[in-house]
């Protein structure tokens, strides 16, 4: 049967999970001066990104 309350916490995981995964690569690409972002800006992002996938993996017990 379909339960409610699991799909609710796998979006949930799945969207922090996108946006750790975004902040990261993005700020990759700053610190690679590929895009225009200070280093100042990309290190924190990807210091944030970072801990969004963590928290995923080792509080909300993975992605899915």
């Amino acid at each position: 049967m379909f339960d409610t309350s699991q799909a609710l916490r796998i979006g949930r995981n799945l969207l922090v999970y996108t946006v750790g995964v975004a902040l990261l690569v993005v700020a990759a690409l700053g610190l690679a001066d590929a895009i225009a972002l200070e280093t100042v800006v990309a290190a924190p992002l990807f210091v944030v990104g970072l801990v969004l996938v963590l928290v995923v993996h080792e509080y909300f017990g993975g992605p899915v």
